[in-house]
């Protein structure tokens, strides 16, 4: 047994140290090379560029799914509970509990489905713009490190807060303020149209 479980730390730390971690160090060059041009600006300001470019991509990413996979999936799943309630009408009580129960069954297969596709389309369209440039930020650009080399303090002063803060916390603040107030304001304009 304790052969197995070397043999997993093995691969889990082949696969780690030579796929992720070297596929994480070429995303922050390209994302380094990509603020280049940036770079006189102080990492504040980095920092709340790369939120704002964070979101977009989140934004521009939920654009393309929203018409995909869980659209097909939310149809399929209000399509059983429709057929569900018609199947009512079935005057042979043995027959009604057939139906019933197989489209319960397709019914919750259906929700399955959309819960997964829900968050697969998380994870895309959320979680993935997030990581990655906050993985640029926390772990390459502005590290607390890097940040006392810059800045001569492990974080950043912003007016009107005696503290430092993280670049990383920052960065996470900023992008889910944005993301957070683009809905509302979007949910907002749609009302007042709406109320037209």
């Amino acid at each position: 047994m304790e052969a197995i479980n070397d043999l997993f730390d093995l691969a889990a730390e082949w696969i780690f140290g030579g796929v992720v971690i070297p596929i994480m160090k070429a995303v922050a060059a390209f994302i380094s090379l990509c603020f280049t041009p940036v770079s006189s600006l102080s990492p504040s300001l980095q920092v709340t560029l790369a939120a704002f470019l964070g979101a977009l991509l989140s934004m521009g990413l939920t654009r393309l799914r929203l018409d995909k996979g869980s659209k097909k999936a939310e149809k399929r799943f209000k399509e059983r509970l429709e057929a569900k309630k018609s199947a009512g009408d079935i005057d042979d009580k043995t027959l009604r509990t057939a139906v019933y129960k197989g489209l319960d069954q397709e019914a919750d297969e259906a929700y399955e489905h959309l819960m997964l596709d829900k968050f697969f389309e998380l994870g895309i369209t959320y979680l993935f713009p997030m990581f990655l440039f906050l993985l640029w930020i926390e772990y390459y650009a502005f590290s607390p490190e890097q940040l006392k080399i810059l800045t001569g303090i492990d974080g950043l002063k912003l007016p009107g807060i005696s503290q430092p803060i993280g670049a990383g916390a920052l960065y996470l603040y900023l992008y889910n303020f944005i993301l957070i107030t683009t809905a509302l304001l979007r949910w907002g304009v749609r009302r007042a149209r709406a109320r037209r």
